[in-house]
């Protein structure tokens, strides 16, 4: 789920290697659910950067669109840092508890 975060590898290398490792299939779908937040996001981001280019163009009062967006970017960068917040505290005792099993060996 943690590799899914990270936007610097492509969504498709990621499908493949979990297509070649011994990754779960319910692993792979938890991570498929994990980055939502990020992909609603962009999603956002392409939808009002496109309502501000035709509020421009058009000439009216883009006023109530800036509000809107900047509201929507500001809760979807939340939902973002949110997600990596648990992801990292998720982490963090996955390797807690790998650490403990190792010393107990």
């Amino acid at each position: 789920a943690l590799l899914r975060l990270s936007p610097i590898i492509p969504f498709n290398a990621i499908n493949y290697i979990a297509g070649v490792t011994a990754l779960s299939f319910w692993s792979y779908v938890w991570a498929m659910i994990a980055i939502l937040p990020g992909t609603a996001l962009y999603v956002f981001l392409g939808a009002s950067a496109g309502s501000l280019a035709d509020s421009a163009s058009s000439g009216e009062n883009s006023t109530v669109t800036i509000i809107v967006a900047v509201v929507g970017v500001v809760f979807g960068v939340l939902a973002v840092g949110v997600t990596s917040y648990y992801a990292k505290k998720e982490l963090n005792k996955v390797v807690e508890k790998r650490q403990a099993e190792q010393a107990t060996l």
